[in-house]
């Protein structure tokens, strides 16, 4: 009893961080996420030289055909779940930040022993922080993601999240919990990490730039584009930009069903990991035909409740080597993620 007391508690307040200020879906997320898109369609209107619009604009954003479609629902449904009922689940299956940071604080200090934190400048101290956690975070969401792509078994929970066939801020949570725990962990290790190295260089309490106690740099890519990922808003970073950061173009384009794109774009905010690894396809600046989905495979992931059993069994059949042999059309059917 005390325990569903504890746990209810702790749901309650993973919810209200979820709409707090500084939480992924507060205010300050979604209306950054609608003035940016503001900004870019004010821009596009006056480089075309058309007269601005409001409700052109308003129309653009909450499209009838993207709001309605059965896609959609199944997005709000595995939302509820995943960031609202099973939000303290998931943090009692995650390995702690804190956690590895003392593992790794103490293997250095066994393996090159104690030592006297180095005296730099603590606003470079925290810049150098920032800037790595950041990248730590990045690296472990790439790894994990890429892990999730190229094995058969673990593909089969993250077509869960490529079943989406509109794309809407809610499709964020469009995961099974199979991947959510997984994701969680793996990030957790690949920061936790950084920070010990870090603490055993500068000493206890080295920490980084916040913003609504976050890292600021993930926090202003929450502020901005970050929400717009997962839409149907064509917003695409060229260049040296185009090498640097995920755009809503970038990730639109990693869940195309084109075979060109497949594997293509799997950092979160940054795009340097994919830019490294070759897995990295800039888009165009002019919109691409894109569509979503896993085509003959949609079927398995049309409701909420066969979104969460059908990766146990499809996986299986790929674990399973005989039933996998007697079963060719499962590898027939996603090859085109995994060949």
């Amino acid at each position: 009893m005390e325990f569903l007391r504890w746990l209810l508690i702790e749901d309650v307040q993973r919810i209200r961080a979820t709409f707090s200020a500084g939480g992924p879906y507060g205010a300050p997320a979604l209306f950054g996420a609608l003035l940016f898109a503001g900004g870019y369609y004010v821009s596009r209107r006056r480089a075309r030289g058309r007269s601005m619009s409001l409700r052109a604009f308003v129309r653009t954003i909450f499209a009838r055909r993207i709001i309605l479609h059965p896609s959609t629902l199944v997005d709000f449904r595995l939302w509820t779940l995943n960031a609202i009922l099973l939000a303290a689940a998931y943090g009692l299956l995650a390995v702690g930040n804190l956690a590895c940071r003392d593992l790794v604080v103490g293997a250095l200090t066994r393996t090159f022993g104690a030592h006297a934190p180095l005296a730099w400048p603590i606003w470079l101290v925290m810049a150098i922080a920032t800037l790595l956690e950041l990248l730590a975070y990045e690296f472990g969401y790439w790894g994990a993601h890429y892990t999730f792509h190229r094995i058969p078994a673990l593909w089969e929970f993250h077509k869960v999240h490529h079943s989406a066939e509109v794309m809407t801020t809610l499709t964020e949570m469009r995961q099974h919990p199979v991947e959510i725990i997984a994701f969680v962990n793996v990030i957790a290790i690949t920061t936790g990490s950084v920070f010990g190295a870090m603490t055993y260089v500068f000493g206890p309490g080295v920490g980084h730039f916040t913003l609504f106690n976050g890292n600021i740099a993930l926090m202003l890519f929450l502020l901005t584009w970050g929400h717009l990922r997962h839409s149907h808003i064509w917003i695409a970073f060229t260049g040296l930009a185009g090498r640097l950061f995920q755009s809503p173009a970038h990730h639109q384009i990693h869940h195309s069903t084109d075979p060109r794109h497949f594997d293509k774009n799997l950092g979160f905010a940054l795009a340097i990991w994919d830019w490294a690894f070759g897995t990295l396809y800039i888009p165009s600046k002019q919109r691409e035909v894109v569509q979503y989905g896993v085509g003959d495979s949609h079927g398995d992931f049309d409701s909420a409740t066969r979104s969460l059993i059908r990766p146990f069994i499809r996986s299986g059949e790929h674990l399973a080597p005989a039933a996998s042999a007697s079963k060719p059309e499962i590898a027939a059917a996603d090859a085109h993620r995994i060949g």
